[in-house]
């Protein structure tokens, strides 16, 4: 791969030495023309070509069914992920299924969790142990009231990558709901819903999407939905058979059995189609060429961290459980200064729970790395002399 063709595809680097992807990647230039377009058509048009673009981002659903080894009739795509969990948190609740509990991880983002604590859903919190949560520490959560297990694919702290199959095939054989949040880990590394074993699955694309933010991918299983009742409905929910929109009054209907059940009205059709672009200039790339590429910018990331002495939060020795972030820890309380040291060389990176988290992409390369590692080691020097 020609990585530094791919690097003229983003004007960020040229702009600043960029390690925020896990916050918002940058859109490659061939998305945002797409995307101006959308816009600059319905400056022009108004809602003339409406439908168009309503077909156009059908056919978005299968790409992502594809690439989830799914049914496009699975997918959907929801305003936030903040709202996923909270469908779920509902219908949970409107279950009857009394009591219950849902078992989650200490790190996890909250919006994976403050839907079910708002509902007053009793959550148990897994340790992490040493940044990694390993499949037998969740499982030693789960008793005979547990309804769930919300993870993430990626923790958004650390970077720590779960072994999805493996836990997917242990809750299937106690028949517990698998949901997992995989925004800091799709499209750039793959899920298999069905080996897997997941019920639900949201992935919000803005971060590693490369279209800006879009939305949310929500996936539910055709099973999960003939057990779960949706708990709010639109006029797009309703299964119309001969007329465009559903418009009695009174009169009794019932929602699509697919995943078209979650659409409760209109939302933004061109940044759909620009996440659609993003996904086809992905593809181009290979999605095993992006994982190698990533793999290998994190070696590089992690032997300079190492040689420069500098403490490594993130789990980092088994490849596996690596992702697209590492975390890291100067000294107590000097991150924050670090951070703004990074910044005064106009090097980006981002603040998460006290550590600084590095997040690379398929557009930065070694040199990258060397300014950020080199700025470091200067700021380990600077304030070294500053207390001596």
């Amino acid at each position: 791969m020609n990585w530094e063709q791919i690097r003229n595809d983003f004007p960020v680097v040229k702009n600043a030495t960029y390690f925020q992807s896990a916050g918002m990647s940058p859109l490659p230039n061939q998305v945002l023309d797409v995307v101006i377009k959308a816009f600059t058509k319905l400056n022009q048009f108004g809602d003339i070509y409406f439908i168009e673009d309503l077909i156009e981002t059908e056919n978005l659903r299968g790409i992502l069914a594809s690439m989830l080894n799914t049914s496009a009739d699975n997918i959907n795509i929801l305003p936030n992920n903040s709202l996923a969990m909270s469908l779920l948190a509902l219908s949970f609740k409107d279950s009857g299924a009394m009591p219950f509990n849902v078992v989650s991880m200490m790190d996890e983002f909250p919006s994976n969790t403050v839907p079910f604590e708002y509902k007053k859903i009793k959550m148990k919190y897994v340790e992490a142990e040493n940044s990694r949560y390993p499949v037998e520490n969740i499982m030693a959560q789960i008793d005979e009231n547990t309804l769930a297990v919300v993870t993430s694919y990626v923790q958004y702290c650390t970077g720590f990558r779960q072994n999805l199959q493996k836990l997917g095939k242990e809750l299937k054989e106690r028949n517990i709901l698998f949901v997992v949040n995989a925004t800091q880990g799709f499209p750039l590394f793959p899920v298999d819903v069905k080996n897997c074993n997941i019920d639900v699955m949201t992935c919000s694309i803005h971060k590693w999407g490369f279209s800006g933010h879009t939305g949310t991918i929500f996936y539910t299983s055709p099973e999960f939905r003939k057990r779960f009742a949706a708990p709010i409905a639109g006029w797009l929910s309703v299964d119309v058979k001969n007329d465009f929109i559903h418009t009695g009054k009174n009169i009794p209907f019932s929602l699509h059995n697919s995943a078209k059940k979650y659409y409760t009205g209109t939302y933004n059709l061109q940044t759909l189609i620009g996440l659609k672009t993003a996904i086809e200039y992905l593809n181009n790339i290979g999605f095993k060429n992006i994982c190698l590429r990533l793999i290998e910018l994190g070696d590089y990331l992690i032997a300079k961290l190492k040689a420069a002495q500098i403490t490594i939060v993130s789990p980092v020795d088994n490849v596996d459980e690596r992702s697209a972030i590492v975390s890291i820890n100067m000294e107590p309380c000097e991150n924050t200064k670090a951070l703004a040291y990074l910044e005064s060389k106009n090097i980006f990176a981002a603040n998460r729970n006290g550590m600084i988290r590095i997040a690379f992409n398929i557009f930065n390369n070694f040199g990258d790395i060397d300014k950020l590692i080199g700025a470091l080691i200067e700021f380990k020097k600077s304030n070294y002399t500053e207390r001596s």
